[in-house]
């Protein structure tokens, strides 16, 4: 009788740790792109990864440079993917500019970007936000990119 016990009692916690694993977990990804751009003819940079996941959602994370000391990192937006080869994504985050004032080095920001995706290459445009005094408010400009990795989100797979 003990015996049995101690096995109602194993099935038991390994049913717990079954059961408390599902819905929780995060989808995982079903394709991934990894994309490097280059900001108003050589201005900035940018790098961000989409990540499609198995429930259809496309994520975005990245980073994004302009004038070599600010620096605009951003994780997890949301990626409105209108056909295989035009999206578009808002992120927000804090960016920071190492050459900027003590007191002034750090700013949250809202970035806008649309884009045409076509033969490995894509190009579009791009909006910015600053929201601490002393930074610019609104800058827009264009970007074009290449893809270094994956596929499968902007382009027929």
């Amino acid at each position: 009788m003990r015996r049995l016990a101690s096995i109602g009692k194993i099935i038991a916690v390994l049913l717990v740790f079954a059961l408390s694993g599902t819905g929780h977990a995060q989808s995982p990804a079903a394709a991934t792109e990894k994309w490097q751009s280059v900001v108003d003819d050589g201005k900035g940079t940018g790098e961000w990864t989409f990540t499609r996941k198995a429930d259809g959602q496309v994520d975005v994370s990245g980073i994004w440079i302009y004038d070599k000391t600010v620096k605009c990192p951003f994780t997890t937006g949301r990626v409105t993917i209108a056909s295989y080869s035009a999206f578009s994504f808002i992120v927000k985050g804090t960016a920071t500019d190492s050459a900027a004032p003590s007191g002034y080095q750090q700013s949250q920001f809202t970035l806008e970007v649309k884009g045409q995706a076509a033969d490995g290459k894509v190009s579009g445009t791009y909006a910015i936000s600053f929201y601490t005094e002393g930074w610019p408010r609104n800058l827009t400009g264009k970007w074009t990119a290449s893809k270094v990795e994956g596929g499968g989100i902007t382009q027929q797979p």
